[in-house]
């Protein structure tokens, strides 16, 4: 699926997401975890990658294969390698904790499998969970 250059699309990409889910009979609390996964990175390529601007190409392509849910999430924004990013775990009182440095982690926990490439254009990059039975 082509994605706009707008937060909103993430909805989008969580309703065909859990329909995709519910068709191919994956545990809901799993196609959650991917979904969150997907969710984090989408939102963070149209905030930082795409920030102030209204171009911007983003490509979502997810399959249900070899017991795994495997997704190739692929943009035209500045090359950034998501999982070799500097992320501070937060510490300390809530209050006083700056805001962000969850998201990337939390995609590395849910995980199996992640990588990213820049192919000379695109950012790409691949995420898969194996699937356990329910």
């Amino acid at each position: 699926m082509s994605l706009a250059n707008d937060v909103q699309e993430v909805a989008r990409v969580i309703d065909s997401l859990e329909e995709f889910s519910a068709q191919h009979g994956i545990p809901r609390e799993q196609a959650l975890r991917f979904c969150l996964a997907l969710d984090e990175l989408i939102t963070n390529i149209i905030s930082h990658g795409f920030a102030g601007g209204s171009g911007g190409t983003i490509r979502l392509i997810v399959e249900h294969a070899d017991g795994a849910l495997k997704a190739e999430l692929i943009d035209d924004g500045p090359p950034f390698d998501p999982f070799q990013a500097d992320v501070e775990l937060p510490s300390g009182d809530i209050e006083q904790r700056r805001i962000g440095g969850l998201g990337i982690s939390i995609v590395k926990a849910s995980m199996d499998s992640l990588g990213y490439r820049h192919d000379g254009r695109f950012n790409r990059v691949n995420m898969e969970m194996r699937l356990k039975a329910a």
